[in-house]
């Protein structure tokens, strides 16, 4: 071996490190992709899901109101349609501030726009959150109603209902002022008990409903199949009208709102989830942080589409909501008829 031989070695191998580091890293999604996709998503879609979503709920809180909050049912959907004006509103203005031309613009005491954006973030997933819980509530009560229909009125009563609303609603509140006084503006900053308190309020409580929700879901759609099989043998007895009662109405319409609850939180979950087992699943991996960021977008949108649809499922299976509708709504219509 001669003296050049080490040198060459060195050589060699400083060419192969460079070379590695050189290695150009390539995004699942590229940086432009994302970007328009993003924008078209949360801009144009979750704008427009968030302006539906301010009609259809106030129209379901001015509904709900006449036909009055008597039971708990009626006061599970009106606070569900207060949370759901809140959440499209919340959306709207978080679109409108947070992105271009507005985004860049400044207010009187000097604070970018973009960060009134980014603090309304801090009430709308909340809001998102209290939707959750009252999604959960419903569901585990329509799951009583129809496996236990001669205790639930003792189990579920309208006082009750609305003391598990007001507990949720004071959680909530809490982690709000928190977010909003610690450590204060700019909201644009990541701080770590910022994103504790962000946690504690949207992300676990949801994770939460989530399974609730999907577990009591498919127990109410296993016992309504029975019910109804068996109301359909006693039908053939006895008047078949009696087939389809109040009760297995109001099961269908909230099935109906947990199904939609389930796919549009779907996609927030998964990220949810994958960001806890994967660490590196960040929108700053030079990797997955595109993908990250679409999947981020589309899953906001989901959620506020979630808030928009409701009055679908209100006016179809619920007979007084769609008379009250027709009578305050579409009385021109009715006279014409």
């Amino acid at each position: 071996m001669t003296t050049e031989t080490p040198r060459m070695i060195a050589v060699l191998t400083s060419l192969t490190n460079s070379s590695k580091i050189e290695l150009p890293i390539s995004p699942i999604v590229s940086d432009f992709v994302s970007k328009i996709i993003g924008y078209v998503i949360t801009f144009f879609l979750a704008m427009l899901a968030g302006t539906l979503g301010i009609f259809t709920n106030t129209a379901n809180i001015y509904v709900y109101l006449q036909i009055g909050l008597s039971g708990p049912t009626n006061i599970s959907f009106f606070a569900l349609s207060i949370f759901d004006l809140l959440v499209s509103v919340g959306a709207v203005l978080t679109q409108l501030t947070y992105n271009l031309p507005l985004s860049a613009m400044k207010l009187p005491s000097g604070a970018l726009v973009s960060e009134v954006g980014m603090g309304s973030l801090f009430i709308l997933y909340p809001c998102m959150g209290c939707s959750a819980w009252i999604t959960a509530i419903l569901s585990i009560e329509r799951c009583l109603c129809i496996s236990t229909p001669l205790k639930v009125k003792e189990i579920v009563t309208s006082r009750r209902t609305l003391l598990l609303i007001s507990a949720m609603v004071v959680y909530q509140s809490v982690f709000i002022v928190l977010l909003y006084v610690y450590p204060g503006p700019p909201y644009n900053v990541l701080v770590l008990r910022r994103a504790l308190y962000f946690s504690c309020s949207f992300s676990f409580p949801s994770l939460i409903c989530f399974f609730v929700v999907l577990v009591s879901t498919t127990v109410l759609v296993v016992r309504l199949k029975q019910n109804v099989e068996w109301r359909n043998e006693a039908a053939k007895q006895s008047n078949p009208k009696t087939n389809d009662s109040k009760e297995l109405k109001a099961a269908r319409s909230v099935v109906a709102i947990c199904t939609i609850f389930i796919v549009c939180s779907a996609p927030n979950v998964f990220l949810f989830l994958t960001s806890l087992l994967y660490n590196n699943f960040t929108t700053y991996d030079p990797v997955l942080g595109s993908l990250k960021r679409v999947l981020y977008a589309l899953s906001n949108m989901l959620q506020v589409l979630s808030s928009a649809v409701n009055i679908v499922i209100f006016y179809k299976m619920g007979t007084k909501y769609r008379e009250v509708f027709n009578s305050l709504f579409c009385q021109k219509r009715v006279k014409k008829g």
